[in-house]
Parts: structure tokens; C-alpha cells; sequence
């Protein structure tokens, strides 16, 4: 497959992206195998596969997280394999947002200041305290937590310490949201309004949706649905 990056709608794509480690053996250990594929701007995609197939490995490569073995993907037309990792993560910091199994939320912040975090720490970004301020309670208010602003993660439930995450990956309105089993921590209801949240929020930001899941249920609610089996990925 050839990198068609004059196209304006791709916003990821991959040629032969491969990724092995090597092992006390002197050999190495294949995770993922020449993987190829196109992403869209506001397209949502599924990733599945079993425990081990490579999900977060493919996550992390298509991020800039981490770097192929082989191969190349790029990002928003950037070439990843071309930029180092400082640069790697000031396209991720204005560009892409991140929702994870864990929330990955800081314990000494509020929900306000979680999700402020994003916007002070991009400088490219020219906003002003006040500004950020008001950014963040109003994605707080959008995922239903305006009245919880002040309270930290340990004073709110997996649900809603989701809900601040979710916030905090929309309010750099990020051209890429990557999720990684976003719902692994939670019960099934709470899953679901979780899921409800995340999918209308993408689809009124027209954000492209790369989501990783063990869920095939969950992974058929994208548009494109591709399943990873022994490190060799198939629609």
C-alpha cells in the first residue's frame, strides 16, 4: 500500500509497520507484522483482539508513543519515524487526546485542574489563565460534572473520574482521540453511558476515533472495525 498523504482526509496511516523485541534467546519476539491501514478525518475505528495480540502496542505506534521496528505511520501528516521525541509530543500535546483503562488522573489536582492541564502545558497554544479556566468547566459541564469541579479523584466515582478524562481529551479539541479500553474499569451500565458520552462527543467534533477494545460489542459501534490475530491485522 502506498502513503497517499496529499489526500486532505487521512489523518493516519501506516506502510509494513512491524514492532519485535528481543528476547534472553538472542531472538526476537514478533508483536506486530507489517501493519498497513488508513484512517479518516472523524472516522472511528476499532481495534480488537485477545489479551497479547498487540492492541496498546499498535495504539502506542499509530500515537508516536512508541516507534516502529520496521516501517512507517504518520500522524496528521507528520512523518512519526522522522520526528524525535520532543517533537513526537508537542504534535501529541496540541493535536491528540488520550482516554485510558485507568484515567491516568493527577491525585493532588481537581477535576478543573485535570482538565486544565492540557491547555497550560501547550504554550503554542497562546491562552490565558482565565481563558483555559472557562475552557475546562465548560468540558466538565459537557460531560454532566459542573457541579464537581473542586472535588479530586478520590472524592469521585470511576464513572465520573471517566467523565474528567474524557473532558480533559476534548478540551485541546483534538484532532485524534486514541482510547485504550476506556470502559475496563467500570461496570457495564457505567460502560455504557461512558461509551454513549464519548461517541457523541466525537461525532459533534467531527474527532477522529482510533479505540482499542477486548469488546467486540463496543468495537462494532465504529465505522471500521479491525481485529488484530497473531500480530497481523485483519478487517
Amino acid at each position: 500500500m502506498t502513503i497517499l498523504m496529499s489526500n486532505n482526509s487521512i489523518v493516519i496511516e501506516s506502510q509494513n509497520l512491524s514492532k519485535s523485541l528481543p528476547v534472553s534467546t538472542g531472538e526476537k519476539l514478533h508483536i506486530l507484522n507489517n501493519i498497513s491501514l488508513v484512517v479518516e478525518q472523524g472516522e472511528s475505528v476499532a481495534i480488537t483482539g485477545t489479551s497479547g495480540s498487540g492492541k496498546t502496542t499498535l495504539l502506542g505506534l499509530l500515537a508516536g508513543l512508541d516507534v516502529p521496528s520496521e516501517g512507517k505511520v504518520s500522524l496528521l501528516k507528520k512523518e512519526l519515524t522522522e520526528l524525535d521525541e520532543d517533537q513526537r509530543a508537542a504534535l501529541r500535546l496540541s493535536k491528540v487526546g488520550f482516554v485510558f483503562q485507568s484515567f491516568h488522573l493527577m491525585d493532588n489536582l481537581t477535576a478543573l485542574e485535570n482538565v486544565m492541564l492540557p491547555l497550560e502545558l501547550d504554550r503554542q497554544s497562546g491562552l490565558k489563565l482565565p481563558e483555559i479556566r472557562q475552557r475546562a468547566s465548560e468540558a466538565l459541564n459537557q460531560v454532566g460534572l459542573g457541579e464537581r469541579l473542586t472535588h479530586l479523584p478520590t472524592q469521585l466515582s470511576g464513572g465520573e473520574q471517566q467523565r474528567v478524562a474524557l473532558a480533559r481529551a476534548f478540551v485541546t479539541k483534538p484532532s485524534v482521540l486514541f482510547a485504550d479500553e476506556p470502559t475496563g474499569n467500570l461496570d457495564s451500565n457505567t460502560g455504557d453511558e461512558i461509551i454513549e458520552l464519548l461517541f457523541a462527543m466525537q461525532k459533534e467534533s467531527n474527532t477522529t476515533l482510533v479505540l482499542v477494545t477486548h469488546d467486540d460489542d463496543l468495537a462494532e459501534k465504529c465505522q471500521t472495525h479491525y481485529k488484530l490475530v497473531n500480530g497481523v491485522l485483519a478487517l
